[in-house]
């Protein structure tokens, strides 16, 4: 037996690519798989795995491994010739390991097809970007190693052992030998691996600059897109030297309507929908269509499907990088110009959805619009820099709130001068406007997602940006004080998410001053009302009271039902806090029909949530659970980060009284804490007090170890299992008939002990030598014997069982 394996063969184990290393080998073992392509992305490791799994099964080719770079190869000629020359000489069962063959698949395939027909001892394992398309193919793709994923309060425990992470800590310590995993860097480790899709090859160069940058500093740097020119090591093929070069190779061969095509997606960050990359491609529809396809092959795009929203393209950070090189390339004129064609996409977009976040279609355009958030902000950034904020104008936060005390009052301040700037172009305007439509149509989607932050200083900097010195006559247009009104009145809104009432008060103020100077006292309702809640929770419950009964007449004479229901709503809180449950009920009930009837899903959530607290201070703490149940319900399913907490929190109260639920309500308080961290909402002085102290019952009535279990666990809950696993909590009374009432039986066990160890459905079909079907059908007699919802929770009852 002879070999000639060439691959850069590093002493380090493969890291994360164990079953992808079993399943190449055994198909290797198969003599019916004549043909084994490893399809994926650049620098995701296949040729590293292709070289490892022919070694492994060495013994089973006596014939030898002859192994051909394809890139290193002058020409299509002499890969013929070298190919043709090895299946010459075959006598016995022999390996062809061919690695690169994306650029010449369409060439290679028909003379390889043919010697697989007249060769029966030969068996070919391939590598590339897209398959040979030979009939009997057997394609494997190889995905990056899976990052750890956004962790709320990330844990060396919970991370140490994820691929990403471990590939990037050997790396680390190759070039730092003092670098170690640790509490403090943990949250920056893992950004960075989340930050570079787990792709190996990116994280082994971007471990190389810790000699340079501490975990943190390099995330910046990272996050500047520096990651871009990393260089790598010189004895690989030039091909993998640096992240550009692996994605130059991957674009070998685009013609120059799919270089453009490229180019215009790199704009787009978190993916694309087909219709918009349709929309702003700079070729003709057919044209476009094609290219997609092609890229797709490729592994240039891949298409991530998602349950509940349309499937989006999404393109590899490396290749996105090369993308956004075309376009500098291209010239600053065409760069800007395709910068403001996605700008302006989003500009026409999220106003056109703003209307339809209050409709029966709410949860399915809250979504659209959630899934768009990081190029909302690469538009808004594009904007900021495009809308010439003359001189002038405050930029700071709270000076310029300060500044705005005595123009709202005081009146028309300085009139319509030019001030220090000049005359001001009207396109500078046109600019500045626009930007401040897109950041008030965000208002809805920010509070969902919780990024309430980011969106303050969105609201903030953007009408601070409106209302300085410079602009002359346009600071009286009727148009610009409206716009700055409704910033005002969105900055109040997300002040009030985040626990500062003050500020919201401040900011609702201003916006009901630029109304009363527009003379339009109808518009300025809805921010009197917001006001008088703000001023209920900072301690003014008469004031807040009085504005909130002003407000809601006045809602209620211009028929603004959506408006109504809100004021109604805070009106009812007030009154429960002031002991009056019967009119609190009864504005409930009515809000509750109007939002019912409105499709406002959001909204009613939090109505329903106030419900259940009026039930449990009038001691109904059956119709308290059931309301927690449906509200929690109703925020899930319109994927709510801002206001879930809460209302899990309250939840995780009366699930406290229950016996045997005491480790669900750990995690439930856990996983709501955790959440508040993320999204920065506070926590009243009053709930804050109850929950120390459910914390610290939970701790004297579990133990230190199950409650560190148990806390750990809920820290570990991603926003969308936390809902799951508060509606999987037993009713009072039925915890001991859910419990083991229905014996699994010793198939159903072995697949939910496999379910427990984090197995999916195929990896329990392999291990089990049965149909996926059939574990499928095991894994819902599962579900439902103990009444769980989701795997999650099935591993965390066979845990128990345990």
């Amino acid at each position: 037996m002879s070999t000639d394996l060439w691959t850069y063969r590093p002493t380090a184990d493969l890291v994360g690519r164990e079953l992808d290393l079993i399943g190449v080998q055994g198909r290797l073992q198969d003599p019916s798989v004549r043909l084994i392509t490893l399809t994926g992305p650049g620098g995701v490791g296949k040729s590293r795995l292709a070289a490892d799994a022919a070694a492994g099964a060495a013994e089973l080719f006596p014939g030898g491994i002859h192994t051909l770079d394809l890139p290193a190869c002058l020409d299509l000629e002499s890969v013929l010739e070298s190919i043709g020359k090895t299946v010459r000489d075959v006598t016995e069962r022999t390996l062809l390991l061919l690695d690169g063959v994306e650029h010449i698949a369409g060439e290679l395939a028909v003379v390889l097809a043919r010697h697989l027909t007249d060769t029966p001892l030969l068996t070919v394992l391939a590598t590339g970007q897209e398959i040979l398309r030979i009939y009997g193919e057997c394609a494997v793709p190889v995905p990056p190693l899976p990052p750890p994923g956004p962790l709320l309060e990330p844990d060396v425990a919970d991370v140490q052992d994820n691929p990403a992470v471990e590939l990037f800590v050997r790396c680390a310590r190759q070039a730092n030998p003092a670098f170690a995993l640790t509490p403090e860097n943990v949250g920056a480790v893992t950004d960075i691996c989340n930050l570079l899709e787990g792709v190996p090859l990116v994280l082994e160069l971007a471990a190389r600059r810790l000699r340079l940058y501490p975990p943190q500093e390099l995330l910046t740097w990272l996050r500047r897109g520096g990651d871009s020119h990393l260089p790598g090591p010189v004895d690989v093929p030039a091909r993998q030297r640096s992240v550009l070069a692996v994605a130059e190779w991957s674009c070998r061969g685009l013609n120059e309507g799919q270089h453009a095509l490229l180019a215009r997606l790199a704009l787009f960050q978190g993916g694309v929908t087909l219709a918009t990359a349709e929309k702003v491609s700079p070729l003709t529809a057919a044209r476009t269509a094609a290219a997609l396809e092609t890229m797709l092959d490729r592994g240039l795009l891949a298409l991530e499907e998602h349950p509940r929203a349309e499937s989006r393209l999404t393109m590899p950070r490396t290749v996105r990088a090369y993308g956004l090189a075309l376009l500098e390339e291209a010239g600053e004129e065409r760069a800007r110009a395709a910068r403001q064609a996605h700008a302006r996409y989003y500009l026409r977009l999220l106003p056109a959805l703003e209307g339809r976040f209050q409709g029966s279609e709410q949860q399915r355009w809250l979504r659209v619009a959630v899934a768009e958030h990081d190029n909302v902000l690469a538009a808004l950034r594009h904007l900021e820099d495009e809308d010439g904020t003359p001189e002038g104008t405050e930029k700071g936060t709270e000076k310029g709130l300060e500044r705005a005390e005595g123009v709202e009052e005081g009146g028309r301040g300085r009139g319509r001068s030019a001030g220090r700037g000049g005359p001001v172009r009207p396109d500078r305007v046109a600019a500045l406007l626009e930007r401040a439509a897109l950041v008030t149509a965000c208002l809805q989607p920010w509070l969902v997602r919780g990024e309430l932050k980011e969106g303050l200083r969105w609201f903030d900097s953007t009408g601070q940006a409106l209302q300085g010195d410079g602009w002359g006559e346009w600071a009286e247009d009727e148009e610009w004080l409206r716009t700055r009104a409704r910033l005002y009145c969105g900055a109040g809104v997300l002040a009030a998410a985040l626990g500062d009432h003050d500020g919201a008060v401040h900011r609702h103020r201003r916006a009901v001053a630029l109304y009363k100077r527009l003379r339009d006292p109808q518009a300025g309702a809805l921010p009197s009302a917001r006001m008088g809640h703000a001023l209920f929770r900072c301690g003014e419950r008469p004031e807040g009271q009085s504005l909130l009964s002003a407000s809601l007449v006045v809602l209620d004479a211009q028929g603004d039902t959506a408006g109504s229901a809100e004021a109604a709503a805070a009106l009812a809180e007030v009154l429960l806090a002031g002991g009056e449950t019967k009119q609190a009920r009864a504005l409930l009930e009515r809000v509750g029909r109007i939002q019912r009837q409105n499709g406002a899903v959001r909204d009613l959530a939090r109505t329903v949530h106030i419900g259940a607290r009026l039930c449990s201070y009038e001691g109904d703490d059956s119709g308290a659970r059931s309301a927690l149940r449906e509200s929690i319900r109703l925020y899930e399913s319109v994927g709510e980060h801002t206001e879930l907490p809460a209302v899990l929190e309250m939840f995780a109260l009366l699930v406290l009284q229950q016996a045997g639920q005491h480790q669900r309500a750990a995690r439930l308080l856990a996983a709501a804490g955790a959440l508040r961290s993320r999204t920065g909402v506070g926590v009243e002085r009053e709930r804050a007090d109850r929950l120390r102290a459910a914390v610290e019952e939970l701790r004297r009535r579990l133990g230190g170890a199950v409650f560190a279990t148990a806390w750990v666990e809920g820290l570990r809950l991603r926003p969308e299992a936390m809902a799951a696993e508060a509606l999987a909590a037993a009713e009072p009374g039925r915890a001991e008939e859910r419990g083991d009432g229905v014996a699994l039986t010793p198939r159903q066990l072995q697949v939910a002990l496999l379910v427990a160890d984090g197995m999916t459905n195929r990896q329990i079909a392999q291990q089990l030598d049965i149909a996926e079907w059939t574990v499928v059908n095991h894994v819902r007699h599962v579900m439902r014997k103990l009444g769980c919802a989701s795997r999650v929770q099935v591993a965390w009852a066979v845990g128990r069982s345990r």
